[in-house]
C-alpha cells in the first residue's frame, strides 16, 4: 500500500459518515503538495466530506503511459494502489460508501480514468483536470483528432465487464495546455471527457464534440477577476437530467485551475487566475451517489 494523507473536516466525529473525495496527484507533484496548492480542506470544512490524496513519492503514476498493469483490475499496478487506498480510507474514517468520487490532475487524471474503470463500484464520480481517459497515453491525446476520442470508450466498458455503470464525468483545462483544452494540437482533458461521454452512450465512434451538443442553456461564461475567462457546458440526456461537464479555462497552461495565491505553490503546481476546480468538481460530483442511479436533474 501506498502512503496518502486524509484530510478530517473540522468538528468530524466517529460517528460521522460523510462522502469521500479521492484526490490523485500528477508528476513532481506530492500528495502534501497538491493539499496546499488546491485548497480543497478548507472547501472540505465548509461543505462537510473528506479527502484522500494517494501519494507515490511524486512519481507519474503509470496510466500516463497506458501502462497495462496500472490500467487494469488486479494487475498489480497504480490501479490497485488507488483502489485499496479508497478503500482503506473509506473503511478507516467511516466514509459513506454510496457517495465516493476520484479526481486526478495530469498522470493522476490519466490514473483516474484507468482506476473508475478497473474498480467502477467504488465511486459515484470521476473527473480530470488537463489529463486524458481510459486507454490514452501522453503521446495519444496530444495529437489525436477529437473524432478519435469515443474509439477508446469500449476498452473502458470491457475493463468495467459486470460492474459497469454509468460514471458522471468532470473535466477541466486550459486552451494553452495540450494535456488539457489545447485547440489544435492537443486537448487530452477534452479527449476524456468525449471517451466517457462515449461509455455513457452519449457519442459513437466517429463523432467529435462538434457533433455532440451539449445542453445549450447549461452553457455558462466566467471572469476571474486579474484572471482568466472560462466557459463551463453540461451534457444532459433526453430526460434533461445532467451526466458530464467540461469546464475550457481560455489562455490556462498545465496546472490546477484556482487555489492557492501562496509563491510556494502558484506557478508551480496550480494557478490562481483559473476559475476554483475544487469548488466546481465538487458542485459537479456531489450530485451523484452510487444507488441513485447516476444521474442527476438541474432544478
Amino acid at each position: 500500500m501506498n502512503d496518502y494523507l486524509v484530510y478530517i473536516p473540522e468538528g468530524w466525529k466517529p460517528s460521522d459518515k460523510l462522502p469521500l473525495y479521492v484526490m490523485v496527484h500528477g508528476c513532481g507533484t506530492t500528495a502534501e503538495q497538491q493539499m496546499h496548492a488546491n485548497l480543497l480542506n478548507p472547501l472540505a470544512d465548509r461543505e462537510r466530506f473528506l479527502v484522500a490524496y494517494p501519494d507515490n513519492g511524486g512519481q507519474c503514476w503509470r496510466a500516463v503511459s497506458n501502462d497495462k498493469a496500472s490500467t487494469t483490475r488486479g494487475g498489480g499496478g497504480d490501479a490497485d494502489v488507488v483502489a485499496g487506498i479508497t478503500r482503506q480510507a473509506s473503511s478507516s474514517y467511516n466514509a459513506d460508501t454510496d457517495r465516493v468520487y476520484l479526481m486526478g490532475m495530469s498522470s493522476g487524471a490519466f490514473q483516474t480514468s484507468a482506476t473508475v474503470a478497473a474498480y467502477p463500484e467504488l465511486y459515484a464520480a470521476a473527473g480530470v483536470s488537463a489529463g486524458g481517459g481510459y486507454g490514452m497515453d501522453f503521446l495519444s491525446c496530444m495529437v489525436l483528432p477529437d473524432a478519435t476520442a469515443p474509439l477508446y470508450a469500449p476498452q473502458a466498458v470491457e475493463q468495467m465487464g459486470p460492474r459497469a455503470h454509468v460514471m458522471p464525468f468532470f473535466s477541466i483545462g486550459g486552451t494553452g495546455d495540450p494535456l488539457g483544452e489545447q485547440p489544435v494540437l492537443g486537448g487530452c482533458a477534452r479527449h476524456a471527457y468525449l471517451a466517457w461521454l462515449s461509455v455513457n452512450n452519449f457519442l459513437k465512434p466517429g463523432e467529435d464534440g462538434d457533433t455532440f451538443r451539449d445542453d445549450p442553456a447549461s452553457a455558462r461564461t466566467g471572469q476571474v477577476p486579474d484572471g482568466y475567462a472560462w466557459t463551463s457546458k453540461v451534457a444532459q440526456g433526453r430526460d434533461g437530467c445532467q451526466i458530464a461537464e467540461r469546464w475550457t479555462v481560455d489562455g490556462m497552461s498545465h496546472y490546477w485551475p484556482g487555489g492557492t495565491t501562496d509563491p510556494a505553490y502558484a506557478g508551480k503546481f496550480n494557478d490562481p487566475k483559473g476559475p476554483n476546480a475544487s469548488e466546481a468538481s465538487w458542485r459537479f460530483f456531489e450530485q451523484f451517489t452510487l444507488s441513485g442511479g447516476n444521474s442527476a436533474c438541474r432544478k
